[in-house]
């Protein structure tokens, strides 16, 4: 019970700095002793123009995060991304293998003489052609009980970033946090306890102005169906009534089904602890409804790439060194690989793409990867 209690406190804190995003840094360095880390940020990385930029961060060592932002053209690890599902936590030697992974350049000319061993890492949204991250280094391996406890605050990082998104917060700087994720096929809709309609993005007002799943009756949000409108109110009032400790961790959620086929996911928390008192003097909103189409993971080019060709992650990260212009021997030894290891990953690219010459390969990836204009 501690443990979860401290995790409860922990989310309150989260959700917070949706709306303070100067809290960051001191939640961040909780996020980081619970996990048992020794630093930790939240970053935007384009993997496609090998550009990083540090949005909110806590005890990352100057030194480390210039190295870090210098050496993008040997990290390994930049194309996860790709691979990985959101929410769902890695660590650069999992994703590796260990004896690839000590023998990289990126952990010996990187990570290494900046004082850690690994970090933990996980995939918070991806946009047209970046991705937003949390990363937690650690002076040790990172082991699953790490992994865990990550994936157990992920999703409420994740959601507090959109709700930030949602409010345009006057402490936001346009360059800041929310701003720059983009997640363009998120709908957020903040209600008061009686499901009245307090703000509503973009991309949940397309789904209220179609009325295909939900509506506006007023000022009211509701369902197309019912029923479904009757559970969705009631999830809307108990998350108002309630608090996060007794709240499920991912929210209530419900499915809501459209005239045209394509059903919506649905999910509401409460916003309390700080986050409630905040907005209720300004936004009287006491829960927010994240909406999203059944499958809809918003992939990006470097992502429909490596899935339309099924090219693996260890494909990808020799493929990822080629384009900067190394040879098959520079790519190797980059990645803590043997030279024919590194051969084998090109010959099997060759037959993904229907390739016959590195040339040819080339051409192809840096046409289809080209990160979307805007």
């Amino acid at each position: 019970m501690a443990a979860d209690g401290k995790l409860l406190e922990l989310i309150g804190q989260v959700y917070d700095c949706a709306i303070e995003p100067a809290r960051w840094p001191d939640t961040l360095q909780q996020v980081t002793e619970y996990l048992g880390g020794s630093a930790a940020a939240i970053s935007l990385q384009d993997p496609l123009k090998r550009e990083a930029r540090l949005l909110a961060q806590w005890a990352i060592k100057p030194d480390f995060e210039k190295a870090m932002m210098a050496g993008l053209n040997i990290n390994p690890l930049i194309s996860m991304g790709w691979f990985v599902e959101v929410d769902e936590p890695f660590s650069g030697e999992k994703a590796l293998g260990r004896e690839s992974y000590l023998k990289s350049r990126f952990y010996n000319e990187i990570i290494s003489p900046g004082g850690y061993y690994d970090a933990a890492l996980t995939v918070l949204a991806k946009s047209v052609n970046r991705f937003g991250s949390l990363s937690v280094p650690s002076e040790n391996p990172i082991d699953d009980g790490m992994l865990q406890r990550l994936r157990d605050i992920t999703p409420h990082v994740r959601r507090a970033v959109s709700i930030a998104d949602l409010l345009d917060a006057r402490a936001l700087q346009s360059d800041m946090l929310s701003a720059t994720f983009d997640l363009l096929t998120i709908g957020i809709v903040l209600t008061d306890a009686k499901a009245r309609i307090v703000h509503a993005n973009s991309v949940a007002q397309k789904y209220l102005d179609a009325r295909s799943a939900i509506r506006r009756d007023g000022d009211t949000l509701s369902c197309r169906d019912p029923r479904t409108a009757t559970e969705l109110a009631l999830a809307i009032q108990n998350a108002s009534d309630g608090s996060t400790a007794a709240f499920p961790r991912s929210g209530i959620a419900l499915p809501i089904t459209t005239i045209d086929g394509i059903d919506l996911a649905a999910w509401v928390l409460p916003l309390d602890s700080g986050l409630r008192n905040q907005l209720a003097t300004s936004f009287a909103a006491s829960a927010a409804v994240f909406l999203r189409q059944l499958g809809d993971v918003s992939p990006f080019p470097g992502e429909l790439f490596v899935k339309r060709y099924g090219i693996s992650p260890a494909e990808c990260r020799v493929l990822m060194m080629l384009t900067q212009g190394m040879t098959v021997r520079e790519a190797a030894v980059a990645l803590g690989i043997t030279e024919p290891t590194a051969k084998t990953h090109l010959q099997k690219l060759f037959q993904r793409t229907g390739t016959d010459r590195q040339a040819d390969l080339m051409r192809l990836a840096m046409s289809a990867l080209a990160p979307a204009s805007g």
